[in-house]
Protein backbone atom coordinates (compact mmCIF):
# COMPACT_ATOMS: atom_id res chain seq x y z
CA UNK A 1 0.00 0.00 0.00
CA UNK A 2 1.62 3.66 -1.11
CA UNK A 3 2.30 5.91 1.89
CA UNK A 4 -0.21 8.41 3.64
CA UNK A 5 0.16 11.70 2.47
CA UNK A 6 -1.04 15.16 4.31
CA UNK A 7 -0.73 18.81 3.26
CA UNK A 8 -2.11 21.91 2.56
CA UNK A 9 -3.41 23.96 -0.49
CA UNK A 10 -4.46 27.02 -1.17
CA UNK A 11 -6.51 28.49 -4.07
CA UNK A 12 -5.80 31.24 -5.57
CA UNK A 13 -7.17 32.71 -8.15
CA UNK A 14 -9.74 35.97 -9.32
CA UNK A 15 -13.29 36.38 -8.48
CA UNK A 16 -15.60 33.95 -9.95
CA UNK A 17 -13.08 32.13 -10.87
CA UNK A 18 -14.49 28.74 -9.73
CA UNK A 19 -12.66 28.47 -6.37
CA UNK A 20 -15.66 27.32 -4.06
CA UNK A 21 -17.13 25.36 -7.02
CA UNK A 22 -14.16 23.28 -7.41
CA UNK A 23 -13.40 22.89 -3.55
CA UNK A 24 -17.57 21.48 -3.21
CA UNK A 25 -17.07 18.98 -6.23
CA UNK A 26 -13.83 17.60 -5.02
CA UNK A 27 -15.85 17.07 -1.55
CA UNK A 28 -18.69 15.99 -3.43
CA UNK A 29 -20.73 18.43 -0.40
CA UNK A 30 -21.71 21.89 -0.36
CA UNK A 31 -18.90 23.46 1.87
CA UNK A 32 -18.08 26.58 0.28
CA UNK A 33 -20.57 29.64 -0.66
CA UNK A 34 -21.36 29.69 -4.18
CA UNK A 35 -22.58 31.98 -6.32
CA UNK A 36 -23.25 33.78 -9.88
CA UNK A 37 -21.62 36.85 -8.59
CA UNK A 38 -18.07 37.81 -7.99
CA UNK A 39 -16.94 37.96 -4.55
CA UNK A 40 -18.75 35.28 -3.24
CA UNK A 41 -16.00 33.82 -0.80
CA UNK A 42 -14.68 36.31 1.82
CA UNK A 43 -13.33 34.20 4.30
CA UNK A 44 -10.68 31.73 4.27
CA UNK A 45 -12.43 27.90 4.33
CA UNK A 46 -10.34 25.65 4.75
CA UNK A 47 -11.92 21.90 3.62
CA UNK A 48 -10.45 18.69 4.25
CA UNK A 49 -10.36 15.90 1.38
CA UNK A 50 -9.79 12.61 2.75
CA UNK A 51 -9.11 9.69 0.81
CA UNK A 52 -7.51 6.05 1.16
CA UNK A 53 -4.21 7.24 1.26
CA UNK A 54 -4.81 10.85 1.64
CA UNK A 55 -5.74 13.97 3.47
CA UNK A 56 -5.63 17.14 1.10
CA UNK A 57 -6.57 20.53 3.16
CA UNK A 58 -7.75 22.60 0.62
CA UNK A 59 -7.82 26.08 1.56
CA UNK A 60 -10.38 28.16 -0.56
CA UNK A 61 -9.25 32.16 -0.49
CA UNK A 62 -11.77 35.12 -1.12
CA UNK A 63 -10.79 36.49 -4.37
CA UNK A 64 -8.51 38.53 -5.50
CA UNK A 65 -9.08 42.19 -5.73
CA UNK A 66 -8.04 45.68 -5.22
CA UNK A 67 -7.88 47.56 -1.78
CA UNK A 68 -10.53 49.82 -2.93
CA UNK A 69 -12.10 49.59 0.77
CA UNK A 70 -11.36 48.35 4.34
CA UNK A 71 -13.73 45.31 3.01
CA UNK A 72 -11.41 44.77 0.38
CA UNK A 73 -8.34 45.29 1.63
CA UNK A 74 -8.91 42.83 4.61
CA UNK A 75 -9.83 40.37 2.00
CA UNK A 76 -6.60 40.97 0.10
CA UNK A 77 -4.67 40.30 3.45
CA UNK A 78 -6.60 36.84 3.77
CA UNK A 79 -5.50 36.13 0.51
CA UNK A 80 -2.15 36.66 0.98
CA UNK A 81 -1.63 35.33 4.43
CA UNK A 82 -3.08 31.89 3.22
CA UNK A 83 -0.64 31.19 0.80
CA UNK A 84 1.60 31.28 3.64
CA UNK A 85 2.85 27.51 4.79
CA UNK A 86 0.90 25.92 2.56
CA UNK A 87 2.82 22.27 0.38
CA UNK A 88 1.10 23.75 -3.03
CA UNK A 89 -0.82 26.91 -4.64
CA UNK A 90 -3.38 25.87 -7.15
CA UNK A 91 -3.75 28.51 -9.33
CA UNK A 92 -7.14 28.48 -10.72
CA UNK A 93 -8.28 30.72 -14.19
CA UNK A 94 -11.99 30.89 -15.55
CA UNK A 95 -11.47 29.90 -19.21
CA UNK A 96 -14.25 32.04 -20.08
CA UNK A 97 -13.06 35.26 -19.18
CA UNK A 98 -11.21 37.45 -21.57
CA UNK A 99 -8.49 38.15 -18.70
CA UNK A 100 -8.29 34.97 -17.03
CA UNK A 101 -5.37 35.83 -14.58
CA UNK A 102 -4.69 39.57 -13.98
CA UNK A 103 -1.39 41.57 -13.08
CA UNK A 104 -1.58 41.02 -9.78
CA UNK A 105 -2.07 37.56 -9.54
CA UNK A 106 1.20 37.22 -12.12
CA UNK A 107 2.81 39.15 -9.65
CA UNK A 108 1.78 36.97 -6.51
CA UNK A 109 2.59 33.52 -8.67
CA UNK A 110 6.11 35.02 -9.63
CA UNK A 111 7.02 35.63 -6.37
CA UNK A 112 5.87 32.40 -4.52
CA UNK A 113 8.43 29.58 -4.03
CA UNK A 114 6.34 27.22 -3.24
CA UNK A 115 4.98 24.66 -6.41
CA UNK A 116 2.11 26.17 -7.98
CA UNK A 117 -0.44 24.15 -10.17
CA UNK A 118 -1.95 25.66 -13.20
CA UNK A 119 -5.64 24.99 -13.37
CA UNK A 120 -7.94 26.09 -16.24
CA UNK A 121 -11.36 25.96 -14.65
CA UNK A 122 -14.80 25.80 -16.77
CA UNK A 123 -13.84 24.06 -19.81
CA UNK A 124 -17.27 22.54 -19.99
CA UNK A 125 -18.03 26.06 -21.40
CA UNK A 126 -15.47 26.86 -23.84
CA UNK A 127 -15.60 24.59 -27.87
CA UNK A 128 -14.52 21.23 -27.88
CA UNK A 129 -10.75 20.86 -29.06
CA UNK A 130 -9.78 23.51 -25.78
CA UNK A 131 -5.85 23.25 -25.26
CA UNK A 132 -3.99 24.15 -22.20
CA UNK A 133 -0.92 24.93 -24.35
CA UNK A 134 -3.12 27.31 -27.08
CA UNK A 135 -4.74 28.99 -23.99
CA UNK A 136 -2.41 29.67 -22.32
CA UNK A 137 -0.26 31.07 -25.69
CA UNK A 138 -3.41 33.65 -26.45
CA UNK A 139 -3.34 34.94 -22.90
CA UNK A 140 0.15 35.39 -22.96
CA UNK A 141 0.72 32.83 -19.65
CA UNK A 142 3.74 31.35 -18.93
CA UNK A 143 3.13 27.84 -18.27
CA UNK A 144 7.03 27.27 -17.33
CA UNK A 145 6.79 28.80 -14.04
CA UNK A 146 4.29 26.28 -12.97
CA UNK A 147 4.96 22.98 -11.36
CA UNK A 148 2.11 21.81 -13.46
CA UNK A 149 -0.94 22.65 -15.79
CA UNK A 150 -4.45 20.52 -15.28
CA UNK A 151 -7.75 21.66 -17.19
CA UNK A 152 -10.85 20.65 -15.10
CA UNK A 153 -15.03 21.15 -15.58
CA UNK A 154 -16.27 21.07 -12.05
CA UNK A 155 -19.73 20.75 -13.29
CA UNK A 156 -18.81 18.03 -15.11
CA UNK A 157 -16.38 15.65 -13.27
CA UNK A 158 -13.65 16.35 -15.77
CA UNK A 159 -10.32 16.34 -14.84
CA UNK A 160 -10.94 16.58 -10.79
CA UNK A 161 -9.28 12.47 -9.84
CA UNK A 162 -6.61 13.54 -12.00
CA UNK A 163 -5.99 16.86 -10.05
CA UNK A 164 -6.19 15.04 -6.44
CA UNK A 165 -3.68 12.57 -7.85
CA UNK A 166 -1.38 16.03 -8.88
CA UNK A 167 -1.61 17.83 -5.57
CA UNK A 168 -1.22 14.16 -3.86
CA UNK A 169 1.78 13.74 -5.47
CA UNK A 170 3.15 17.33 -3.60
CA UNK A 171 2.08 16.45 -0.22
CA UNK A 172 4.40 15.45 2.47
CA UNK A 173 4.38 12.20 3.58
CA UNK A 174 2.58 11.95 7.71
CA UNK A 175 -0.82 10.93 9.21
CA UNK A 176 -3.66 12.48 9.07
CA UNK A 177 -4.45 15.91 10.79
CA UNK A 178 -7.85 15.42 10.78
CA UNK A 179 -10.94 12.94 11.34
CA UNK A 180 -11.53 11.19 8.29
CA UNK A 181 -15.13 11.82 8.87
CA UNK A 182 -14.49 15.76 9.10
CA UNK A 183 -15.48 18.00 6.02
CA UNK A 184 -14.00 21.37 6.84
CA UNK A 185 -12.39 23.10 10.59
CA UNK A 186 -15.42 25.22 10.12
CA UNK A 187 -18.06 24.69 12.58
CA UNK A 188 -21.92 24.85 12.33
CA UNK A 189 -22.54 28.47 13.22
CA UNK A 190 -19.49 29.73 10.60
CA UNK A 191 -21.44 27.41 7.78
CA UNK A 192 -24.83 28.37 8.42
CA UNK A 193 -23.89 32.00 8.18
CA UNK A 194 -22.03 31.47 5.02
CA UNK A 195 -25.54 29.64 3.60
CA UNK A 196 -27.87 32.49 4.36
CA UNK A 197 -24.67 35.23 3.04
CA UNK A 198 -25.07 33.32 -0.22
CA UNK A 199 -29.15 32.76 -0.52
CA UNK A 200 -29.05 36.74 -0.19
CA UNK A 201 -26.44 36.71 -3.10
CA UNK A 202 -28.42 34.49 -5.63
CA UNK A 203 -32.13 36.16 -4.56
CA UNK A 204 -31.30 39.98 -4.22
CA UNK A 205 -29.34 42.25 -6.76
CA UNK A 206 -27.49 45.75 -7.67
CA UNK A 207 -25.09 46.60 -4.67
CA UNK A 208 -27.13 44.30 -1.85
CA UNK A 209 -24.52 41.15 -2.16
CA UNK A 210 -21.47 43.31 -1.36
CA UNK A 211 -23.44 45.62 1.17
CA UNK A 212 -24.48 42.65 3.17
CA UNK A 213 -23.07 40.46 6.21
CA UNK A 214 -24.17 38.08 8.20
CA UNK A 215 -23.93 36.81 12.04
CA UNK A 216 -25.48 34.30 13.79
CA UNK A 217 -26.72 35.36 17.26
CA UNK A 218 -27.64 31.95 18.48
CA UNK A 219 -27.56 28.07 17.36
CA UNK A 220 -28.69 26.41 19.70
CA UNK A 221 -28.53 22.22 19.20
CA UNK A 222 -31.69 20.49 20.94
CA UNK A 223 -31.98 16.49 21.90
CA UNK A 224 -35.53 16.85 21.01
CA UNK A 225 -37.47 18.67 18.42
CA UNK A 226 -35.43 21.39 15.91
CA UNK A 227 -32.50 23.37 16.37
CA UNK A 228 -32.66 26.63 16.82
CA UNK A 229 -30.57 29.35 14.62
CA UNK A 230 -30.95 32.87 14.85
CA UNK A 231 -29.22 35.41 12.43
CA UNK A 232 -28.83 39.26 11.71
CA UNK A 233 -28.39 40.05 7.90
CA UNK A 234 -26.62 43.77 7.86
CA UNK A 235 -26.81 45.95 5.49
CA UNK A 236 -25.48 49.60 4.67
CA UNK A 237 -28.54 51.79 4.09
CA UNK A 238 -32.35 51.33 5.06
CA UNK A 239 -33.17 51.59 1.31
CA UNK A 240 -31.05 48.27 1.44
CA UNK A 241 -32.58 46.59 4.25
CA UNK A 242 -36.04 47.41 2.08
CA UNK A 243 -34.65 45.26 -0.95
CA UNK A 244 -33.70 41.93 1.91
CA UNK A 245 -37.04 42.25 4.00
CA UNK A 246 -39.28 42.83 0.46
CA UNK A 247 -42.60 43.79 -0.34
CA UNK A 248 -44.85 42.31 2.80
CA UNK A 249 -41.68 40.54 3.60
CA UNK A 250 -41.68 38.35 0.69
CA UNK A 251 -37.86 37.97 -0.44
CA UNK A 252 -36.82 37.89 3.24
CA UNK A 253 -39.00 34.70 3.39
CA UNK A 254 -37.63 33.13 0.34
CA UNK A 255 -34.46 33.89 1.51
CA UNK A 256 -35.25 32.25 5.01
CA UNK A 257 -37.06 29.21 2.72
CA UNK A 258 -33.70 28.21 0.80
CA UNK A 259 -31.27 28.81 3.39
CA UNK A 260 -33.52 26.96 6.10
CA UNK A 261 -33.34 24.23 3.29
CA UNK A 262 -29.28 24.19 2.86
CA UNK A 263 -29.13 24.04 7.07
CA UNK A 264 -31.25 21.13 7.84
CA UNK A 265 -29.07 19.27 4.55
CA UNK A 266 -25.98 20.57 6.77
CA UNK A 267 -27.22 20.08 10.44
CA UNK A 268 -29.13 16.34 9.52
CA UNK A 269 -32.18 17.81 11.97
CA UNK A 270 -34.93 19.95 11.14
CA UNK A 271 -34.18 23.78 11.95
CA UNK A 272 -36.22 26.52 13.00
CA UNK A 273 -34.37 29.64 11.63
CA UNK A 274 -35.02 33.23 12.02
CA UNK A 275 -33.97 35.96 10.22
CA UNK A 276 -33.42 39.75 11.25
CA UNK A 277 -32.30 42.81 9.00
CA UNK A 278 -30.12 45.62 10.63
CA UNK A 279 -29.06 48.81 8.97
CA UNK A 280 -25.39 48.60 10.00
CA UNK A 281 -23.77 52.23 8.50
CA UNK A 282 -20.77 51.77 6.41
CA UNK A 283 -19.76 48.43 7.93
CA UNK A 284 -17.29 48.03 5.19
CA UNK A 285 -15.55 50.80 5.94
CA UNK A 286 -15.58 50.11 9.51
CA UNK A 287 -12.25 48.06 11.75
CA UNK A 288 -14.24 46.86 14.25
CA UNK A 289 -17.42 46.12 12.46
CA UNK A 290 -14.85 43.96 10.63
CA UNK A 291 -13.47 42.35 13.15
CA UNK A 292 -16.78 41.41 14.41
CA UNK A 293 -18.03 39.59 11.03
CA UNK A 294 -14.94 37.80 11.38
CA UNK A 295 -13.53 39.96 8.20
CA UNK A 296 -10.36 41.13 10.61
CA UNK A 297 -8.33 39.06 13.16
CA UNK A 298 -9.37 40.35 16.58
CA UNK A 299 -6.26 42.27 18.50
Amino acid sequence: MSEFRTGFVSILGLPNAGKSTLVNALLGEKIAAVSGLPQTTRDRINAILTGDDHQIVLVDLPGLVGATDKLNEALRRNVIEGLEGVDCVVHLVDATMSDPVGADARAIVSALSTPVVFVVSKTDAVPEGFSIESFAKSHDIDLSRYAAAMAVSSAKGAGLAELVAELRSRMPEGPPLYDPDDLTDRDLRFLSAEIVREKVFHLTHQEIPYSTAVAIDDFKERAHGKWYVAASIHVERDSQKGVVIGKGGAMLKRISQAARSDIEKLCGVPVYLELHVKVTKNWRKNDARLREFGYRRKK
